[in-house]
């Protein structure tokens, strides 16, 4: 899991701006908040809930 994490952040180095990810589906906030998705991500990353999952 360090090694993806690292990934990222040298991914995000290169990209030279903020980084937005749309959480679709409500398991989807669930789960990256559970596991504490959002603490490992460099800041230039952001995680933004989303409509919600039609099938909900």
């Amino acid at each position: 899991m360090k090694n993806v994490i690292e990934r990222i952040k040298k991914l995000t180095e290169t990209i030279h701006r903020p980084i937005k990810l749309m959480e679709v589906c409500g398991t989807h906030t669930v789960a990256i908040f559970r596991f504490g998705v959002r603490d490992v991500l460099p800041n230039e990353i952001k995680m933004l809930s989303g409509p919600g999952c039609p099938v909900c």
